[in-house]
Parts: C-alpha cells; sequence; structure tokens
C-alpha cells in the first residue's frame, strides 16, 4: 500500500458544513487544494479582499478554470445526473424569476423606508457636516506643511472655523451613520457598493491603461491596500481621506443637463459638477483668488502635502525637460601674442584643419571653426 499511486488512493476530505468529498480515480489534487478551491468558488463573484488584485481582463475566467478543473477530481454524494435542456431551462426561470420577485420586494420596502424616515434637510445637513471635515482636514494639512507664516494663520483660522461649523452640524444632523438618501439607503450599506464599484470600475481599468503606459503609478496603484469599508465615501466611489485632499471619484454622475441652472455654474466653476458633495471645496473657491484663496499657496505645495499613493497616482508627471543642445565649440584658439607666435600656430593647424575658417573670439583671441561643409573634426 506504500507504493500505491497517489491517483489510486482512497482520499476523502470533510468541508464546512461537514460534507464529505472523495476523489475521483485519476484525480492528483490534494485535500488542500478541494478546500481553497470551494472557499474561491463562494467568493468570487462578491468578496473584495480576494477580487482586489483580480484586475487582469481573462483573470476571473482562469480562477473558475482552475477551480472547476479541481472540483470535477472530487464528487460528495450529489446526484451527478447531467441534466436535460428542459431542465436547464426551467431551473434558469425559476432562479430569474426569484431575483425579479426579491429586486421587486427590495424596491418596496426602500419606498416605505422614503415615505416613513427620509428627512431631505437632514440629508443635506449631513452632507454639510461631511463637506465642513473635510475642509478642516484639508486646512490643517496646509498648517502642517506651511509655505510661510502667513499661511499657516490663514489656514489654522480657517480649520479652526471649520471645526466649529461641523460641531453645530452635528448637534443638527445627530448619528450621521442613521440618515437615509432619497433612495432609502444608509450610509454604510453606499460604502459597501461604493467599494465594490471603486474596484470594478476604477481600479480595474486604470490598471491595466496604466500597464501599458505608467510603470511608476502603475506599481504604486498595484500596492494599494484594499481600502476598509468604514473608511469608503458614503457618497462617492473614492476612500473618505481622498476628500481630505480635494479628491473625488464621482464615476456614475451625468453632465448636468443642458440649459440647467447646474450647466451653468459647472461652466463658471470648473471642477464644480465633478466634485462629490461630501468633498472639501477649496479648489473651487482657490480659482475665485482673493479672499477664497490662502496665501502664496500652489499647485506644487497641494501635491507636496499628498501621502505616497495620492501623490503617485493624481499628481501630474513632471515634465521632462528636454536635454539642452551641446553648445558647439571652436576647433582650437589661439590666445593673443606676437605675431610670430599667432602665425606659427596658425601654420600647425592649417596642416591639421586644412579647410577650417578663422574667427575672431572673446577677449583678443583667435578661434578656428569647421568651415560651412566642411570635413574637419
Amino acid at each position: 500500500m506504500d507504493n500505491e499511486p497517489d491517483e489510486t488512493r482512497l482520499v476523502q476530505v470533510t468541508a464546512p458544513g461537514g460534507v464529505i468529498w472523495t476523489r475521483r480515480p485519476g484525480g492528483l489534487s490534494t485535500g488542500a487544494q478541494l478546500l481553497g478551491a470551494l472557499s474561491v468558488s463562494t467568493r468570487m463573484h462578491t468578496d473584495v479582499e480576494l477580487l482586489w488584485n483580480w484586475w487582469e481582463e481573462d483573470r476571473h475566467s482562469r480562477e473558475q478554470s482552475r477551480v472547476w478543473a479541481i472540483l470535477e477530481e472530487w464528487e460528495n454524494g450529489a446526484d451527478q445526473r447531467e441534466q436535460t435542456d428542459e431542465e436547464v431551462e426551467a431551473f434558469v426561470q425559476r432562479w430569474n424569476d426569484e431575483q425579479d420577485a426579491k429586486r421587486e420586494a427590495e424596491k418596496k420596502r426602500r419606498a416605505e423606508l422614503v415615505a416613513q424616515s427620509y428627512d431631505k434637510d437632514r440629508a443635506s445637513a449631513r452632507l454639510q457636516l461631511l463637506r465642513k471635515e473635510a475642509d478642516a482636514a484639508f486646512f490643517q494639512h496646509v498648517a502642517d506643511k506651511p509655505a510661510n507664516a502667513a499661511q499657516r494663520e490663514d489656514a489654522e483660522r480657517r480649520a479652526a472655523r471649520c471645526k466649529s461649523e461641523a460641531e453645530e452640524l452635528r448637534k443638527q444632523v445627530g448619528d450621521p451613520e442613521d440618515v437615509l438618501d432619497e433612495r432609502g439607503y444608509l450610509p454604510a450599506e453606499r460604502r459597501k457598493q461604493h467599494l465594490d464599484e471603486h474596484m470594478r470600475y476604477w481600479r480595474y481599468p486604470a490598471l491595466r491603461e496604466l500597464r501599458k503606459r505608467g510603470r511608476r503609478r502603475f506599481t504604486a496603484l498595484l500596492n494599494m491596500p484594499v481600502p476598509e469599508v468604514a473608511r469608503m465615501c458614503s457618497e462617492c466611489q473614492a476612500p473618505a481621506e481622498w476628500h481630505e485632499y480635494d479628491i473625488s471619484l464621482c464615476l456614475f454622475r451625468s453632465p448636468p443637463a443642458k440649459g440647467s441652472q447646474a450647466e451653468v455654474i459647472a461652466r463658471l466653476m470648473p471642477g464644480w459638477w465633478e466634485r462629490c458633495h461630501a468633498s472639501t471645496s477649496y479648489a473651487i473657491g482657490h480659482g475665485w483668488g482673493e479672499p477664497h484663496a490662502l496665501p502664496d499657496f500652489t499647485g506644487e505645495q497641494w501635491q507636496a502635502m499628498l501621502p505616497p499613493l495620492l501623490r503617485s497616482t493624481f499628481a501630474p508627471e513632471p515634465i521632462k525637460k528636454k536635454p539642452a543642445k551641446p553648445k558647439p565649440q571652436p576647433l582650437a584658439t589661439i590666445p593673443p601674442g606676437p605675431i610670430a607666435d599667432v602665425m606659427a600656430k596658425l601654420q600647425e593647424l592649417q596642416a591639421k584643419y586644412p579647410t577650417a575658417e578663422v574667427r575672431q573670439g572673446n577677449r583678443g583671441r583667435w578661434e578656428l571653426w569647421p568651415a560651412k561643409g566642411g570635413n574637419d573634426t
């Protein structure tokens, strides 16, 4: 028995839930590989921790093929009969009907929640609270690394004012986590959805694009850890901390309606429409100049205060200066001196550079230059 090949030895594994799996004859995968495949099969559509780095176009299908190749080597006593086309069609129809019923029930439940608990004024005050908190954090970042004393004083004053206003708004709002939006969703529910959207609709496309053209940015983004759900913004697809640096990810916001007041404002205030409602609005105010702009605040200072990931991802690439063309140099120089010495030197150089031109240089010197179209080097 000790010499029995692995593929013929009886191997059984008890999976979570108590289901016993037996490896089929000829199977080569191990029990550990089976358990891993079972785990992946239940997580491969919804688990962000697992999917975070599955950004390559074919990664999901490759993992699915790998999992099924392992599972096909095992059986658990379930009915192995291949279903007929009619049975498969009936199963799919039942599943679709169940999903439709669940969606309708959920839609009705959300509508009832909105009717019972949605408070437009409270929801608006909550957004103002988030924005003031982001403003306060932004000005504190500036105060921590100011360009000068005047800027630090102004930033500290603004940070204190925003913190005070945020405290007043918090009294008005109460617990911001139990404020429904107009669709009947709580902030925590939206954060979970936004993390998944951040991964699928921003991280994946960004990595695919950066792989082609931006190795530094690609590496920085690839090494970004999975954000905690609680640290995501409830209003857009960015981590909430990004709003402290005036960075938003409103991935699904349509342009303002043509002819609307919003379209006019968006045209007058670049960045206003794209900004998350929970983000600091400093950049917009800065564009209007005094008295909204911090003294001596520049784009370079903003880039310097960004955390490394955000700097690598969002700061403009440094402009590569073209190397200056080398300044032409004479073939030789002859310092001023007695005419005999100068003539002797010219005769010596004439033998070496027979087609060169003599030109007057600086400080009384003579210079030998290649003649136009000449071959002297």
